[in-house]
Parts: C-alpha cells; structure tokens; sequence
C-alpha cells in the first residue's frame, strides 16, 4: 500500500522514492509521471478511471492553482465518481487515511 511521507515545493515521496514532477499514484502502488500542468481536464479523469478507483483525489498545488476543467466535474457527476480536490498536502494526508480503506486514485500537482 503507498503511503506518501514527504511533500515540500516541486517533489513528493512515496514509500521512500523521491518524485520531482506531477504523479498520478493508485491503492495498488502504481505511480505514473504527469506532465505537469495547472489544468485538469475530462481525457485525463477518464485516463484514471480506466482502473475504477472508489474515489479520486486531486492535489491543486502548495497553494492550490490548478482548476478542474468543468467537463471534469460534469464527467465525475455524470458517472457517479466520488472527486476530492485539495490542496497538494491536505489531499497528501485525504490519500494516506482512505487508501487503507478504499481504492483511491491521487493526482499530485507539486509545485504552485
């Protein structure tokens, strides 16, 4: 199960392994590399849902500038997925509790 130990402005670690750009890390350990960028649009939820997560986290930033596309949100509503968005380290710590329970899926902008 990942855990997420360490965030601080442009990288994020992950049961020990240091990341320097944007991840999307599912319950089941798998972390891949996000171009990073301050939108999260409709193909990139739908990328994530290919694994049927339970719930889905977005980390906006230290400070939170990434927007959510609106078609992302009508997607989610649309098809019942529970979206989370927050902070890079509230939605850190929102990962680490529920990932025990359920199938999470985070992605993590971490720079702004």
């Amino acid at each position: 199960m990942p855990k997420i130990t360490n965030i601080s402005f442009g990288s994020i670690d992950i049961n020990g392994r240091k990341y320097d750009t944007d991840i999307v890390v599912f319950w089941d350990g798998e972390v891949l590399e996000r171009e990073r960028s301050h939108n999260f649009s409709q193909r990139e939820l739908m990328d994530i849902l290919l694994k049927e997560p339970e719930v889905v986290i977005i980390g906006t930033g230290i400070v939170g500038h990434v927007k959510i596309d609106k078609e992302a949100l009508d997607y989610a509503k649309l098809n019942n997925v529970t979206l989370i968005v927050k902070t890079t380290k509230e939605a850190a710590k929102e990962f680490n509790e529920l990932v025990r329970k359920k199938k999470v899926a985070a992605l993590f902008h971490v720079s702004d």
